[in-house]
């Protein structure tokens, strides 16, 4: 399969990518939804010999327009265009966004960025598409472009969980609340935070569990407490258990500073720099101050033997 290029101006676009057929979307998590709509671009786009093509945008338009009313990113830019890539799409236009797009009208965007500089030849975007200045342009606007342009525009059907929207707003509120195993089901994959590994107060290891404390750069924390988790370093997957929170025990409670630390079951490496992409699987407990580093240790043998327990059962269930 052909890699996928992804390019940040359109004045790159190249002719080897004929008859792109195009969704259009801010893709933040790129969800079970996402993952449809873009799995029957690639299937359309097979049928018919074109190319298929995500167009998107960075950073979040609201990050630019209302920062302090811009949702937390479920995945940074590498994650996203990492995930839309296993889904067989062969090219992503990753637009810029800044204050000189968001003023662009709708029909001047649609005929300078689509028609004139990727040439779609079907374009198939979500339920509550909208695009151009103030989100002034519709679906019905661009259907009636691509008429007069000469590209076919179809709109996808909500996808639904459990009677619910599939929505990168449901996934960030069960992230929030701690619900990992339905931000899973959601998203159609465990949701996985990315980062290096960095020297922390090393009381792990004083006290006989070391643990690999994680720098990273997503905007999205899942709520604190204690999960069993697998750690990817180097390509290859360990079971885990970690602690999201401030050590309250230790460091003063809720003052303190927000980390990340993993305790990787029967490994014995020094992995410090390394690369590390860390999945949330099951929220074993909350996280809570203990009378003393005694108690805190006793708790966190047993976080560690749920945490055996919980990956001998996945295992007997694959």
């Amino acid at each position: 399969m052909s890699t996928m290029k992804v390019i940040y101006r359109l004045e790159e676009l190249a002719v080897e990518y004929p008859s792109p057929i195009l969704t259009i979307g801010n893709f933040d998590g790129v969800h079970l939804g996402h993952q449809i709509l873009m799995s029957d671009i690639v299937a359309r786009a097979v049928k018919i010999g074109g190319t298929p093509a995500v167009l998107t945008f960075h950073p979040h338009p609201l990050q630019v327009l209302a920062p302090n009313n811009a949702p937390l990113q479920i995945q940074t830019l590498r994650q996203k265009l990492a995930t839309i890539e296993s889904l067989g799409i062969r090219l992503v236009v990753v637009i810029p966004f800044d204050m000189q797009l968001a003023q662009i009208e709708a029909r001047d965007f649609a005929i300078l960025a689509l028609c004139e500089k990727i040439r779609p030849k079907e374009i198939y975007v979500g339920p509550n598409f909208a695009f151009g200045h103030r989100r002034s342009g519709s679906f019905n606007l661009l259907k009636e472009i691509g008429e007069e342009k000469g590209f076919w525009v179809g709109k996808v059907h909500q996808v639904q969980f459990r009677g619910n929207r599939v929505s990168s707003t449901s996934i960030r509120q069960a992230l929030l609340s701690g619900q990992v195993g339905l931000a899973r089901r959601l998203l159609n994959r465990p949701y996985e935070l990315e980062g290096s590994v960095v020297h922390g107060t090393g009381l792990g290891t004083k006290i006989g569990i070391p643990t690999a404390n994680l720098k990273s750069p997503n905007d999205l924390i899942p709520r604190r407490g204690i999960y069993a988790t697998l750690i990817t370093i180097e390509g290859r997957k360990y079971e885990s258990v970690t602690n999201v929170g401030v050590r309250p025990t230790v460091a003063g409670g809720d003052a303190a500073v927000l980390g990340i630390e993993t305790h990787i079951l029967d490994f014995d490496r020094d992995i410090y720099g390394k690369d590390a992409a860390l999945e949330f699987l099951f929220r074993l407990r909350d996280e809570k101050r203990f009378s003393g580093i005694d108690a805190l240790v006793q708790q966190i043998h047993k976080d560690i033997a749920n945490s055996r327990r919980y990956f001998h059962h996945l295992r007997r269930r694959c």
